[in-house]
């Protein structure tokens, strides 16, 4: 007889996952702040963009990030503070599966509040600029409301593995902050094209109407940043897997 997928060993600490994240308030509170604050900037004038009209209406995803960025934290520092972390073996000895179920988990909430970020975003800048251009039926506006969804899933689960790795909430918010809103500014032009390769500069190519000419394109551009996760991902993994608790 077939055991039920729900209630398979990965199937119940999905569950288990999925049952924290939508009953500690805490980390409800920062997943609902993911579209509510990229939305909410659209109203606001923009001009970041360079006359990219798109960028400019998706310039919340900026702030947005932060929130990601903090989920993500929260997600795995939260549960490793204390005892946790041996409290989590105890239930899922398997480490590779609880890491799973975690990641894949925090993932699917990320994609869900920032998919959502991305259709408020965009019906919010049509009715602030009366743009049809960055309105829902846009084809372009569709790919920059599906690149905001992803762009902050893979956000925040960078976090979540440099947090995996570092186990410190502070120090990894403070890594993560710099290396997507500082290094693009400290290294600018002086790299060559090496600067296009960060995470946040080739991310977010995908919330551009005409990206600028390079090697990297919207998806791409992505697919850089989801290395750079998969890196951070990696990192945490080696960090988890060599010690004890």
């Amino acid at each position: 007889m077939t055991t039920p997928t729900a209630f398979s060993p990965f199937g119940a600490a999905m569950r288990a996952e999925r049952l924290r994240t939508r009953t500690l308030r805490s980390l409800r509170l920062v997943l609902a702040l993911v579209p509510l604050l990229t939305a909410a900037v659209a109203f606001l004038p923009a001009g970041s963009g360079g006359g990219d009209g798109l960028y400019d209406a998706f310039f919340g995803v900026m702030f947005g990030q932060l929130t990601a960025l903090a989920f993500g934290t929260l997600v795995v520092t939260g549960q490793l503070a204390g005892d946790g972390g041996a409290h989590v073996l105890l239930a899922v000895p398997r480490r590779g599966r609880a890491y799973a179920a975690r990641t894949l988990t925090t993932g699917a909430h990320l994609f869900l509040a920032g998919l959502l970020a991305g259709i408020l975003t965009s019906v919010c800048a049509r009715l602030a600029t009366g743009d049809a251009a960055v309105g829902p039926g846009n084809g372009t506006a569709w790919r920059a409301i599906t690149g905001c969804a992803l762009y902050l899933t893979l956000v925040g689960l960078l976090a979540s593995g440099v947090a995996t790795w570092l186990r410190h909430g502070v120090a990894t918010l403070s890594l993560t902050i710099a290396v997507l809103f500082v290094l693009p500014f400290v290294v600018g032009d002086s790299a060559g094209g090496a600067a296009r390769f960060l995470p946040a500069t080739a991310g977010q190519l995908v919330l551009r109407a005409h990206p600028s000419d390079g090697p990297l394109g919207p998806w791409t551009g992505l697919g850089v940043l989801a290395l750079w996760t998969l890196l951070a991902l990696g990192a945490g993994w080696r960090r988890l897997s060599g010690r004890d608790v």
